[in-house]
């Protein structure tokens, strides 16, 4: 969707926040994370709204506000945010931010803005951090990566899985794992399957055997062992396009690898739209061999009571836009109180995603709602990483 005239993006990145994770441990980092967040959201301006990035990062929107005023609002809330501090293992930690800023044209997409950000605070990180880049117009890769690139990617492996946890809210147990594909690409930035999915799903033979591999590598430590939790993996309309697609052969070599109870299968609303008998046998085949079934995004677009009617699925993940909403008209609140209903009736799990805040914890809870996930519970990160800290 096109950003309107007059707007602007600032996409802040705490400097060094590895080194946080190394020298300290990653609660420490993610308590950093969830003080910055904080310090920023109370300290934007009235037209201006905060959004949590993947990787530690945050996307400040402007509306109705030029560029050189943005910059001077993101230098001022760069300073602001570097002054929090938070207790590590050996003492106080603080970072410093840096940031790029862009002005949005009228017909840009959020996503090639997003780029446009990335470039600037990338030339910042490069000239030393600790600073505000602006960029008005500059080249941007393409939102959609050649074949080419993208088949070398999956050769070097520099495709891997992260995950993220799914937690019972009433003791904050970590119950689940989202497994998520990422893209560490050369010049150090980790990108959503959002970028790349698309090019990924046209290339016939590229990652056949990589991909189920990694898939493979990044669900075991969870889904055995003594006290196993499950792991899901979300799955897009190419998995629908026949037994022999690469799509469907990554599916069935990760099924067949691990233990199915274990396993819960994200099916997003478009596929089914797109090829509704085809979904339909897919979840009847997926269910045979003991794997969940959920329905990612539930809420969003074009969802349907007919879904839920149609197809024997296991678990909703209620969009996060439900919970972000939560606490301004009430309205978010009476739906979740009649999809918890539903649920039960149904006997169907809810697991709301997007948790960013404590008061949301508590809020869910009281409106019935047992399972989430979202930044306040733990962002993602790669597996193994993961793995180490629910084993502590």
């Amino acid at each position: 969707m096109p950003d309107s005239t007059g707007s602007t993006l600032a996409l802040f990145d705490l400097d060094d926040l590895a080194g946080v994770n190394r020298q300290h441990d990653f609660d420490t980092g993610d308590r950093l994370l969830n003080a910055v967040a904080d310090v920023l959201q109370r300290s934007l301006q009235p037209s201006a709204t905060l959004e949590r990035l993947e990787s530690g990062r945050f996307l400040v929107r402007s509306r109705g506000t030029c560029l050189e005023d943005a910059a001077v609002e993101a230098e001022r809330l760069r300073q602001i945010a570097a002054c929090v501090q938070v207790q590590g293992t050996t003492g106080s930690v603080t970072r410093m931010l840096t940031v790029g800023v862009v002005a949005v044209s009228a017909n840009e997409s959020r996503a090639r803005a997003i780029l446009r950000a990335d470039v600037a605070l990338t030339n910042a990180k490069r000239a030393g951090g600790n600073q505000t880049q602006t960029v008005l117009k500059q080249p941007t890769p393409s939102v959609v990566p050649s074949r080419a690139v993208l088949a070398e990617a999956v050769r070097t492996r520099a495709l891997e899985y992260h995950v993220q946890p799914i937690v019972r809210l009433a003791d904050r147990q970590t119950v689940g794992v989202e497994s998520l594909l990422r893209w560490n690409r050369p010049d150090g930035t980790i990108e959503g399957p959002a970028g790349f999915l698309d090019t990924l799903n046209r290339l016939p033979e590229a990652g056949v055997d990589v991909l189920p591999e990694l898939a493979i590598a990044a669900a075991r430590p969870f889904v055995e062992g003594p006290s196993p939790i499950y792991a899901t993996f979300n799955i897009t309309g190419a998995v629908l396009d026949g037994q022999g697609s690469p799509a469907c052969c990554w599916l069935n070599k990760v099924l067949d690898a691990l233990p199915p109870e274990n396993l819960i299968v994200e099916i997003v609303e478009t596929a089914i739209i797109v090829a509704p008998e085809r979904a339909a046998d897919m979840i009847e085949r997926m269910r045979a061999r003991g794997v969940r079934i959920a329905l990612d995004d539930f809420g969003s677009g074009l969802s349907n009571l007919e879904r839920l009617r149609r197809y024997p699925v296991d678990i909703l993940k209620i969009d996060r836009a439900f919970v972000s909403g939560i606490g301004t008209t009430g309205r978010e609140e009476a739906i979740l109180h009649a999809l918890v209903s539903l649920s039960r009736e149904m006997d169907i799990n809810l697991i709301t995603e997007g948790i960013e805040t404590e008061e949301q914890v508590q809020t869910l809870m009281d409106i019935g709602v047992q399972y989430g996930q979202g930044y306040h519970l733990g962002r993602p990160g790669p597996a193994m990483d993961w793995a180490n800290r629910l084993t502590r």
